[in-house]
């Protein structure tokens, strides 16, 4: 039995679409995930009792809670109950994605102890036993163990590789206020419908732009259809995507469900100076797209 250190990559949407509610509630989406440069980082060792250690790099965001509710935990759980015995592991995640941001932290987190726990105990499991529990923890956990670019469908578990996007500088704006997911969908359930639709056919443009490997149509391509949702909870955000324009960012849009906001720039273009325009409107990192899969 090994000690691993796995990778936890953030995600962007470069599309959302809400298509409706599907049988047991879920809402259907048509949405397309990147890979972020940033990470968390999961050490994932074989112990005598299970453990998890919750280091916290951020210092902003939503509380992430070492117990039984947390999905690393619940991804170590459902693989001992796949296997049929207990799997005594010390997980010690160490957090510099912020939770309640709308970029899959902890998801990725959910993947990451799948994928580490499964080598770590050397358990014997296809690749498909590991996607049929991710799906059950939730759609984004299954991207985490696919990464890379991709379409997902369905609740976004039902995933399709597409090719990487341009090499853009990426421009992440923290605000220092979490946002809810149910609450943001369960908002998007009842605006009018002439409202929260802005993003319809986004994903195919965004899978169209992709095929060209062009940057100029992946910046004219994206859309969020939970930006109306987010932004009637928290009308500011809507301000912040503007004041992201101003300052350089060719688009801004809302990360998932939020409350993070994403700029991309034009290639080349040196996002230093555009996140010093930003200081003191939230936390603002630059990174860019990670063009690694698993």
């Amino acid at each position: 039995m090994t000690p691993l250190l796995c990778s936890a990559p953030a995600k962007v949407n470069l599309a959302l679409e809400v298509q409706g509610i599907l049988p047991g509630g879920y809402h259907e989406l048509d949405t397309v995930f990147c890979w972020l440069d940033l990470e968390d980082l999961l050490d994932v060792r074989p112990s005598a009792q299970t453990e998890l250690v919750i280091q916290d790099e951020i210092g902003q965001g939503a509380e992430v809670v070492a117990n039984e509710e947390n999905l690393v935990m619940k991804a170590l759980r459902g693989l001992e109950d796949l296997v049929g015995r207990e799997l005594p592991t010390r997980l010690h995640l160490i957090k510099r994605i912020p939770a309640g941001g709308g970029l899959g932290g902890g998801s990725a987190d959910a993947a990451a102890a799948l994928l580490g726990v499964a080598r770590a105990h050397r358990l014997p499991l296809r690749p498909a036993d590991l996607l049929r529990l991710a799906a059950r923890l939730g759609a984004d956990v299954t991207f985490g163990l696919e990464g890379g670019t991709a379409r997902g469908q369905r609740r976004g578990e039902l995933l399709s590789p597409l090719p990487p996007p341009p090499d853009l500088p990426v421009l992440l704006l923290i605000p220092p206020f979490p946002l809810s997911t149910p609450e943001v969908y369960t908002c998007w359930d009842r605006l009018p419908e002439e409202i929260r639709r802005p993003g319809r056919g986004s994903a195919e443009r965004v899978v169209e732009a992709l095929s060209t490997g062009l940057a100029e149509d992946l910046l004219r391509s994206t859309g969020n259809d939970l930006e109306a949702a987010a932004e009637a909870l928290r009308p500011e955000l809507a301000d912040l995507r503007g004041r992201m324009v101003q300052a350089g960012c060719t688009l801004a849009r809302l990360c998932g469900s939020g409350s993070t906001l994403f700029g991309l720039l034009e290639p080349g273009c040196d996002p230093e100076p555009v996140a010093a325009r930003l200081k003191g409107l939230g936390r603002v990192l630059c990174t860019r797209f990670r063009r690694s899969t698993r």
